[in-house]
C-alpha cells in the first residue's frame, strides 16, 4: 500500500470548537431535570457527569496554561481514575451550577488561547504542544462526547465536520510512535501493521481512533483498531 502523510485540518480550530460548543449549549439548555439523569454511551456517566467532566477538561486547559500540571496530575494513577474523581468532585452541585461552572470556565480558558494566538507552544501531560494542536484535540473531545450524548448536527454541518474529524484523526494517529501505516482510498481508510490489512469507512475510522469501535474477534484486526485508539 502507499503511505500517505496526513497533517491537521486547514481550517481554523477555534471556528470549529466555537461551532461544537455552540451545539452543546443548545443541548444543555433543551434538557428537562429528568434528561439530566439520562445514561448516555460513557458507562456509568449520566449527562450531569459529562457537563462535570467537561469542567474537569477546562481545569486541565487552565493547568496548561499556567505550568501548573505536575500539582494537578498529583495523587492520580490514570487518566480514568482522574475523570471519576473530578466528576465526584463536584456531585455537591445541582445541574445548573454545574454548567455554569463550566461555561464560565471555558469561555475564559477560550479568551486565553485566542490572547496567545494558535502558533504558541503550550505545556502538556505529554509535552510541550503547539496551541493550534491542543485546540484540534479539545475540539475532537467535545464532538466525541456530543455524539455520546446525541446531540444533533444539522444537516448542513455533518458533511465539513466529517471532513475534519477524519483528517484529524489520520493527523493524531501519525503523530505517534510507531504507527500504522495509513491509506485513504476514495471513501475508505486503509489501515496496515506487519503487512496485514483492514479497510474501515471514514466514519468507522474516526470512531476507532476515538475509541468507540467496537473490537473485533480477529486478533489481526483487533490489533490495528487497538492501534488506532488515540483520542478520546
Amino acid at each position: 500500500m502507499e503511505q500517505q502523510n496526513f497533517g491537521l485540518p486547514d481550517i481554523d480550530p477555534f471556528a470549529t470548537l466555537d461551532e461544537e460548543i455552540g451545539r452543546l449549549n443548545g443541548f444543555f439548555n433543551s434538557l428537562s431535570p429528568a434528561e439530566w439523569k439520562a445514561s448516555m454511551l460513557c458507562e456509568g456517566w449520566t449527562i450531569r457527569d459529562m457537563v462535570a467532566h467537561f469542567d474537569s477538561d477546562e481545569v486541565y486547559n487552565e493547568a496548561c496554561l499556567d505550568n501548573t500540571l505536575e500539582a494537578l496530575a498529583t495523587g492520580f494513577s490514570s487518566v480514568e481514575e482522574f475523570n471519576q474523581r473530578q466528576i465526584e468532585h463536584r456531585a455537591h452541585l445541582s445541574s445548573e451550577e454545574a454548567l455554569t461552572q463550566w461555561r464560565t470556565r471555558q469561555a475564559k480558558v477560550r479568551e486565553r488561547w485566542e490572547a496567545l494566538g494558535l502558533d504558541t507552544e503550550i505545556a502538556t501531560l505529554v509535552g510541550p504542544c503547539p496551541l493550534r494542536t491542543h485546540v484540534w484535540h479539545i475540539a475532537s473531545e467535545y464532538a466525541t462526547h456530543a455524539d455520546d450524548m446525541g446531540v444533533k448536527v444539522p444537516p448542513d454541518s455533518q458533511q465539513p465536520r466529517s471532513m475534519w474529524r477524519f483528517q484529524l484523526s489520520a493527523f493524531v494517529v501519525q503523530e505517534k510512535n510507531d504507527p500504522p501505516e495509513l491509506e485513504r482510498r476514495g471513501d475508505r481508510m486503509i489501515v496496515a501493521i506487519n503487512e496485514h490489512t483492514i479497510s474501515l469507512t471514514t466514519e468507522d475510522f474516526v470512531a476507532a481512533v476515538c475509541s468507540r469501535l467496537v473490537l473485533p474477534q480477529n486478533q489481526k484486526d483487533r490489533q490495528i483498531i487497538e492501534a488506532l485508539r488515540t483520542l478520546a
